[in-house]
């Protein structure tokens, strides 16, 4: 048993293929890649990872925010591998047989390198399914899916075949990158078993169920994993607070973004790591000399999103890309690319259909691609169209306009009317009016204000850092053991609300964004009044 535990030890092994290959990352250094990673990572799959930026069109507004989702992927993997070594060699060395039982059917070499190869594959895989622009696209795409039936341009044999799409995703849980990223690991894994790798087709089938909450005892068995592993290795990809997505993303972003808030202790955060049971359920946890990393963690969160993910103009372009999007359905057969031959939109959005034309090479769905479109949209397109293609191109001016700059405004504004009334000015009730603004009564306040008849409101509702969601997995971490930590989850859960106004008409938009200032003002005292109307309703 020693020369096991001596062997897994090392914080980065090699799991189940000898090691290939030295990877210099700009976030961690030398990241160490076995034989069967390096044939996936010379797969189409992996490669068109090098032509999506991880933060979509971001860059805009970040000029150097340009790095990819294979960097990403590729340090995911890498913290993955090390919290998976950790944990292992805890369970281990702490001869712990009943944490070994509950991860693997045998307790032997094969299935201690079997848990560090699946978590490594785990990571290097988990954002296979991106599509161009990442995140950016896809409410674009989930919108196009759902209303494509209400569009009368969109024929009938089409916008079957959308609806067809759209409950495919909605049976693999509704994320639309999560939904792909199911259908190209299995594409993967079938050209994995054509290889001289043995269980390289099995360990990334692994992946997916680790990574899909599967039940496919079949595929563990033959690594001589459990379903606990399996969810311990989901648990180390993702798992709302410290997880190596997270970990990898929040460092990589506010690297290449020139913001200083991603600056983290990693190596104290994995030393820290334990593994614990509750019953028959495992689970990780750190102990509590990781607490300030761990608010290091929550810190960057906080500040990353604020900053940059939430940025006023960040949230603007993605609302850009949506319509360019929603704009495709009607001027597909114009504007798409010869590579797409004579498939129609509903066929380059189906996942099955897509994933054979990245396995052969025939064309990736990347920024590339999506950027040539774009510019033919400019030129070939409809007025409509091609007037969102060069709010993505070099009109800024024509981006949706953002009523509010800073993510915490709305914020503000409902704190000073909770002060002014003499209420409390809590967490809680600031999210209570943040969260009962009327949309309908802003929208016609603004078309009113403005007597531009093409106006449009549109809004930006989202968390930071989702309480409810944390709450959930609340032993896990110890995170409620910091002050500091519940005052920026508390923070941290009241909504950013952002409201943008635009028209599809050019010059119409031109001349709201001539009026954008007595806009932000009037909006805000309508705000300001909606909430002085329902903070009489607050304790």
């Amino acid at each position: 048993m020693y020369d096991i535990v001596h062997k897994i030890g090392n914080e980065e092994s090699q799991g189940l293929y000898q090691y290939k290959a030295m990877i210099l990352d700009s976030v961690h250094g030398f990241i160490p890649i076995n034989a069967g990673e390096y044939w996936i990572l010379q797969t189409p799959f992996m490669r068109r990872l090098h032509n999506i930026k991880q933060l979509g069109a971001n860059y805009l507004v970040f000029p150097s925010a340009k790095h990819t989702r294979l960097e990403h992927s590729l340090g995911s993997m890498h913290i993955a591998s090390r919290m998976a070594n950790k944990i292992l060699n805890y369970a281990l060395s702490e001869h712990n047989s009943k944490l070994c039982a509950a991860l693997f059917t045998t307790c032997n070499e094969k299935a201690y390198n079997s848990f560090i190869q699946v978590a490594r594959l785990a990571g290097l895989l988990h954002d296979l399914g991106h599509l161009a622009f990442s995140h950016m696209i896809e409410s674009g795409i989930k919108n196009l899916l759902t209303y494509s039936n209400e569009d009368n341009k969109i024929s009938e044999a089409v916008s079957a075949k959308l609806r067809n799409i759209l409950s495919m995703l909605a049976e693999k849980g509704g994320k639309v990158h999560e939904f792909y990223t199911y259908y190209f690991i299995d594409q993967l894994s079938k050209m994995a078993e054509k290889t001289e790798f043995s269980l390289l087709d099995v360990s990334i089938r692994a992946a997916a169920v680790s990574l899909f909450d599967e039940n496919n005892k079949e595929v563990l068995d033959e690594l001589n994993l459990t379903s606990e592993a399996a969810r311990i290795i989901k648990s180390i990809i993702s798992n709302e607070i410290v997880d190596a997505d997270r970990l990898d993303y929040l460092q990589r972003d506010a690297l290449t973004s020139g913001i200083v808030y991603g600056n983290i202790d990693i190596d104290r955060l994995i030393y820290g790591i334990k593994l614990a049971m509750d019953g028959e359920k495992t689970y990780i946890t750190l102990d509590m000399k990781s607490m300030p990393t761990l608010e290091d963690i929550f810190d960057a969160r906080y500040k990353m999103y604020k900053s940059v993910y939430f940025h006023h103009k960040s949230i603007a372009i993605s609302k850009s890309v949506e319509k360019f999007v929603n704009g495709l359905a009607d001027e597909w057969d114009n504007v798409k690319l010869d590579l797409y031959k004579d498939i129609d939109l509903a066929d380059f959005l189906n996942p099955i259909i897509l994933s054979n034309a990245i396995a052969n090479d025939y064309y990736y769905f990347d920024d590339d691609e999506m950027d040539v479109i774009i510019k033919a949209s400019a030129i070939k397109g409809s007025t409509q169209i091609k007037r969102w293609a060069l709010s993505l191109l070099n009109r800024r001016e024509l981006l949706p306009i953002s009523v509010f700059k800073r993510p915490e405004q709305v914020m503000i504004i409902a704190s000073q009317i909770l002060e002014k009334l003499g209420k409390k000015s809590s967490g809680e009730n600031i999210r209570k009016l943040v969260k009962g603004i009327d949309r309908d009564r802003i929208n016609d306040f603004v078309r009113k204000k403005l007597n531009i008849d093409s106006a449009k409101v549109d809004y930006y509702d989202e968390e930071i850092i989702s309480e409810d969601k944390i709450m959930k997995i609340s032993n896990i971490f110890n995170w409620k053991e910091s002050m500091y930590i519940r005052s920026l989850v508390q923070i941290g859960s009241i909504p950013v609300f952002l409201v943008y106004v635009y028209s599809d008409d050019e010059n119409d938009h031109i001349n709201l964004r001539n009026k954008i200032n007595e806009i932000r003002k009037s909006v805000s005292e309508e705000i300001s009044n909606v909430f002085e109307e329902r903070a009489k309703d607050v304790d």
